[in-house]
């Protein structure tokens, strides 16, 4: 559980250095300008279940920020859904600039640049807005990527029928937070990916059921928390509510254990960032532990076993290519 607020005794500076890092570290690297820096105060409760990262944000008017820089290959991929509960927001992505009510509801993507403009509304003696966001990983919505593609950052409103329902739903959950919201879990997590394929595509998320469908969760899960050297199969278990012993059996008539996939999809990020000349001034070591790897001697036996090359030999080879292939291209 996430419970945040800016302090009033420090300086503006202090907290927005303050609010920028804890908000960047709950959802993505981003940048916050706020519109008037002395008045600047802020407060973040998010609490984690089954997956989906469920926040109840308030603050004074500000505009956030993730532009390419900010985006890098170790961020979690994640839709971002956004109830406005008070105050105004304009969300700007793929070309598109909506301006958001209370009450109504929009999903953006973090893997793209993007930028919100909070506005803020007087209530009794404070300027703040409120909005309520649920991180929800894209794996749990790939069978409804395309129709969501074509509705990013475009409001729908959520004052009749089952959309109301589902605000209300959204609202009540925020509200609860720091009770016994991540005692709901896989079983919670799913209902909130219903209401959000619900809410912007009309009919219901094509999922999987039981077994099979606990198993592709547990592997979005996994593949967006590969950066994080704690990934484990007790914190895999932890997180999804079910005993070590079961996620054995879950993945037990898989073409390979769990913890080898795992390690099979860090080697593939490492190979990725070998080939990147961007980070061509990073060590070996330094790009193994962004992806949760810190035994330098381990990681090069594993990778020459794994594609017959060692590393440093592999990444001398692929930049070679990519310089090859560059210099062609411009002659």
């Amino acid at each position: 559980m996430t419970d945040f607020a800016t302090n009033a005794a420090s300086t503006p500076q202090d907290r927005l250095e303050q609010f920028q890092t804890v908000a960047s570290s709950a959802f993505a690297p981003l940048g916050i300008v706020p519109h008037d820096i002395r008045r600047l105060r802020a407060r973040i409760r998010a609490e984690l279940t089954g997956g989906l990262l469920v926040s109840d944000i308030r603050s004074s008017a500000c505009t956030v920020n993730r532009h390419f820089r900010h985006i890098s290959s170790t961020d979690n991929d994640v839709y971002k859904i956004v109830l406005q509960v008070s105050g105004r927001m304009v969300v700007s992505q793929d070309g598109r600039r909506s301006e958001m009510l209370p009450g109504d509801i929009a999903i953006y993507d973090t893997t793209r640049p993007y930028t919100l403009e909070h506005r803020a509304e007087t209530l009794g003696r404070e300027d703040e807005f409120r909005t309520i966001a649920i991180a929800c990983p894209r794996p749990y919505l790939a069978p409804n990527a395309a129709t969501l593609r074509q509705v990013i950052a475009l409001p729908v409103p959520t004052r009749r029928g089952v959309r109301r329902l589902v605000a209300g739903f959204f609202t009540g959950l925020a509200d609860e937070l720091g009770t016994d919201v991540a005692l709901g879990g896989i079983h919670l997590a799913d209902s909130l990916v219903d209401m959000i394929a619900m809410t912007f595509t009309g009919r219901d998320v094509v999922v999987e059921n039981g077994r099979s469908g606990l198993a592709d969760r547990i592997t979005a899960y996994c593949e967006a928390n590969l950066a994080d050297p704690n990934l484990s199969p007790r914190m895999i278990a932890r997180t999804h509510r079910i005993s070590v012993r079961y996620l054995y059996r879950l993945f037990a008539e898989q073409d390979r254990p769990l913890s080898a996939w795992i390690r099979s999809r860090r080697l593939e990020r490492i190979r990725q960032d070998l080939e990147n000349p961007r980070l061509a001034g990073r060590t070996v070591a330094a790009i193994a532990a962004r992806w949760g790897l810190y035994d330098a001697p381990h990681v090069s036996r594993t990778f020459r076993a794994a594609y017959g090359i060692s590393p440093s030999d592999y990444r001398r080879h692929a930049l070679r290519t990519s310089e090859i292939a560059t210099r062609r291209a411009v002659d």
